[in-house]
């Protein structure tokens, strides 16, 4: 069994890119039986904890550099949602947990949440069209990998065994896209989230790379506008 992955997140310098191109192997992973993940106790979803209110009125950018960083170590999902009938476009400009660069493009469907399928840990700004609305950004139900990961055998919640959650595979398009998924891949534990509640699990990962080389353990590099 794999070592329990520490944090990297409390030794990472920020927004240094720490993303490693091709990366085949790493002292955490274990090709053999597989690799823990340790991500901590993650907070429970929020609508908002992101971005609150902000007015589309007008098209335009509005500054998150402010934003507390997500606490997950490897980052997490978010979601997007207009508080009255829209079909604007949202374009969220941040960081993944490697400090790289990467941007989601988003299209609102009324006030219903529309779920990112990239995990975030960081955050520059977001831009959107003109809507008579307000837009709110928060956490989502899916955690990011720290490599690329293809399986996921077991999980646990305070030491106890559970039921292996949902892996969403990676995304091995190249280039990456706005709209493209995480190339890591994302895990939606088993186990909900109460911001006490110590998750771990364990995966198969992968460090294969494209017929141009690019892939490895930390997937292909993340688009960003």
């Amino acid at each position: 069994m794999a070592n329990v992955m520490a944090n990297p997140t409390n030794f990472a310098p920020g927004r240094i890119n720490q993303y490693v191109p091709g990366m085949k192997y790493s002292a955490d992973v274990n090709y053999n039986a597989g690799t823990r993940v340790n991500f901590g106790a993650p907070t429970a979803a929020s609508a908002n904890n992101v971005a609150n209110a902000v007015n589309m009125t007008t098209a335009g950018t509005t500054d998150l550099s402010a934003v507390l960083p997500l606490p997950e170590p490897y980052g997490r999902t978010v979601s997007y949602v207009a508080a009255a009938a829209s079909t604007g476009t949202v374009n969220l400009n941040g960081y993944d947990y490697l400090g790289q660069p990467m941007s989601e493009q988003i299209t609102l469907n009324g006030a219903t949440p529309v779920a990112g399928k990239k995990a975030f840990k960081y955050f520059r700004n977001v831009t959107y069209t003109a809507s008579a609305t307000t837009l709110s950004i928060g956490s989502a139900a899916s955690l990011g990998l720290p490599y690329k990961a293809v399986r996921c055998q077991f999980e646990t919640a305070n030491q106890a065994l559970v039921a292996p959650g949902t892996l969403v595979a990676p995304v091995l398009t190249d280039p990456q896209t706005a709209t493209t998924g995480d190339p890591r891949g994302t895990y939606t534990p088993t186990t909900a989230f109460d911001g006490t509640t110590v998750i771990s699990a364990i995966f198969d990962m992968q460090n294969d790379v494209n017929l141009s080389n690019r892939g490895g353990l930390y997937g292909i590099p993340q688009f960003t506008n």
